[in-house]
């Protein structure tokens, strides 16, 4: 009988034992589970230092980017910075190479990203659609100048409340205006500058079915604007102007605006160019022209390893970027006119195109050249862009 009651009363231990240890258990894996426990204290803590690391490192960042900006190279060489010399690279775009004042050249493809960085000269080996920074310090510097044998008269046309530059000579009546864009101004003169495209516009099917445009090309084909690209010509002066413009919406910019250069645009590009190279508006010899020296090019079916010759007297048109850049920009003499948005008087049907093409001569149609042209599509008139932060 005491056996039995022994026996009872250490399995009622036992179970009062076991109850305990359930209950200190599940007070402990409570402790450790809900909200408040131990587990989801160590992922706030872990969550709160990954914050803290985060703000550290951007903190860090942009003392380094203001330091940068105060005292960072403004000549060139590995620590330059392009934010030291206040030129803006717009969301969506990456600076290559250059400085302000040898041609600061931007890419929008990432992988071309400081590939030149803090050189003068930048190579024509880029992925992205490429374009130069063109300072203004001044709004008065954004202007059209009268080039080659183009004559300022210093007469106001009423009309576009801008000077009249006679495209032949003084005695022409024939003569160029354009009124000054005012989103154009109001950019220039925010943001102390511009950007031009680097190549004249090219036709990225065209050159990939290794092909020069013909006569009755499409204009629905993709613009480029790098080296090595079939020139996008046979285009109307209303087409060249509705791919300029429509250029940054298909590419998605959200940060500038393209158009077609107007004549302020190309003339104040060619006066930053002449710090550099100072008769370059009236001959531009480092373009593709009849009477070019001989230079050697890359066709649009060939490579680097099967070049071409073009010879002193022949005129042949090349793909973009074959002949010498000034300030890391190519061809706005010679190769292909190209259209801008300057009016002519001739006729109403008639716009100015500028800088020659390779059937002309050096002297007769250098960058600074304007004639006009009509509004038809021709072998002759290719495009440039511009971009408006």
């Amino acid at each position: 009988m005491k056996d039995k009651q022994e026996r009872g009363i250490t399995l009622i231990a036992l179970v009062v034992t076991i109850v305990v240890l359930l209950i200190l258990a599940g007070v402990s894996i409570s402790l450790v589970l809900n909200n408040n426990g131990v587990i989801s204290k160590a992922k706030d803590a872990r969550e709160q230092y990954a914050e803290a690391q985060t703000n550290d490192e951007k903190q860090l960042n942009e003392v380094s980017d203001w330091i940068d900006t105060k005292v960072g190279d403004t000549t060139g060489g590995s620590d330059y910075n392009p934010a030291s010399e206040g030129v803006p690279i717009p969301a969506g775009f990456y600076y290559v190479g250059g400085t302000k004042d040898s041609g600061l050249v931007i890419s929008d493809n990432a992988n071309d990203k400081e590939k030149y960085k803090g050189q003068s000269t930048v190579g024509t080996d880029l992925v992205g659609n490429q374009f130069v920074w063109i300072p203004v310090d001044n709004i008065t510097d954004y202007k059209r100048t009268a080039y080659s044998s183009n004559v300022a008269t210093g007469i106001t046309d009423t009309t576009t409340n801008s000077e009249k530059i006679n495209l032949y000579s003084s005695s022409d009546s024939q003569y160029s205006t354009e009124a000054l864009p005012e989103d154009e101004k109001t950019s220039v003169e925010k943001n102390k500058g511009y950007y031009i495209g680097r190549y004249e516009a090219g036709d990225k099917e065209s050159t990939e079915a290794k092909t020069l445009r013909e006569d009755g090309a499409s204009t629905s084909n993709t613009i480029t604007i790098k080296a090595g690209q079939a020139p996008y010509n046979y285009v109307t002066i209303t087409q060249a102007k509705s791919l300029a413009e429509g250029f940054s919406s298909k590419q998605k910019y959200t940060s500038v605006k393209s158009k077609l250069v107007s004549s302020y645009a190309w003339d104040t590009a060619i006066a930053f160019i002449q710090k550099t190279n100072s008769d370059y508006g009236s001959s531009s010899e480092e373009g593709n022209y009849k009477n070019s020296p001989t230079f050697t090019y890359t066709g649009i079916a060939d490579t680097e390893k099967n070049k071409k010759t073009k010879a002193n007297g022949t005129g042949t048109l090349t793909p973009t970027g074959q002949t010498t850049a000034v300030n890391n920009i190519y061809d706005m003499g010679g190769n292909v006119f190209e259209w801008t948005s300057e009016l002519s008087s001739y006729e109403d049907m008639y716009y100015v195109v500028r800088g020659g093409s390779c059937y002309d001569s050096i002297t007769d149609c250098p960058a600074g050249y304007r004639t006009d042209s009509s509004r038809g599509a021709g072998y002759g008139a290719t495009f440039r862009l511009t971009l408006f932060l």
